[in-house]
Parts: structure tokens; sequence; C-alpha cells
């Protein structure tokens, strides 16, 4: 018999132990995957100028004229510094309707403006996108909250890359 009328297999080991065992075991190959398994490694450790244009949609032309006058932009979240302004452009704000029919028609807003801004810093790539000085992971499509000196945006990246 292999599990005896005390409850131990082959009459040695506790079936209660063998259960503590075998959870600590699965705690410590979940906590390793967690915590010790692979990780995202920067290509780069030297910094690079980056070069990225945030896409902010439908805004007044007050924001507008407040991005124009440049400056430092930082993280609204963690208030980390991210970049400084060096271009801003920017164009008849657009959004898509959904129509009765379930159709998508294209409109533009009464005096709102899609903004291009660019910012320079210096950072590293990686293998899925780039990072600030600071570690704040930037790739195509994020949304990232920022504050310059006289505005506060939510925008996506539209663009990025090393500035050669």
């Amino acid at each position: 018999m292999i599990i005896n009328k005390d409850g131990k297999l082959f009459g040695k080991i506790s079936v209660v132990d063998i259960a503590v065992i075998l959870i600590i075991a699965v705690l410590a190959v979940g906590i390793y995957m967690k915590f010790g398994g692979k990780t995202t490694e920067v290509v780069s450790t030297t910094g690079q100028e980056i070069e990225c244009t945030f896409l902010v949609r439908n805004v007044r032309m007050y924001t507008v004229e407040a991005l124009q006058k440049g400056g430092p932009v930082s993280d609204k979240t963690s208030k980390e510094y991210i970049g400084d302004i060096t271009d801003v452009r920017f164009e008849e704000g657009r959004y898509q309707v959904n129509m009765a029919d379930g159709t998508f028609k294209s409109a533009t807003p009464d005096e709102r403006y899609n903004v291009y801004v660019t910012v320079r810093f210096n950072g590293k790539t990686g293998e899925n996108g780039y990072y600030t000085s600071s570690n704040k992971y930037l790739s195509v499509g994020a949304t990232v909250l920022f504050n310059s000196k006289w505005a506060q945006c939510e925008s996506t990246v539209d663009s990025i890359g090393v500035v050669e």
C-alpha cells in the first residue's frame, strides 16, 4: 500500500508534508518569475539625443500659444523631467463622429487644433522603445500626460527616434 492508515506515504512521509513542500516550491517559482525573470535590457548605455513628437488633440488656441512659448516638459504623474520643447506646429482639429447608420464621418470642431509638440532629450534606446534620462519608457502610440511651464496636456507619442 502506498499510503497507510496514518496518512503517510510509504509509511515514512506525511501527505500534508508533501503538500506544504509543493506549495512552497510553487511560490518560489512564482516569486522568481515575477522578480527575477527576464528583464528588458537597455541596448544603449550612453546618452543619445532623442527627438520625440507628441500629438495633443483638439485644444484651444490658448493652449497652442502656451506650448509655443517652449521650455522644459515633465511627466505629470512622476514630475520627472522629460526634455525641452524645440518645435510646435498645429493644424485644424479633427475627430470621428459615429453616424446613426454605423459609419464614421470626419468632423472639424470649431476653434480646436491638433498640436505637434517636438521635444528633445538625452536618453537611451532599448529592445522595445526609448527611455528618458529618468528611465521613462516612450514608444509610438504611448499616452503621455505632460506639463510645461504654461500648459498641461494629454498626448500620444506620434514619432520618436535618435537624432542623427
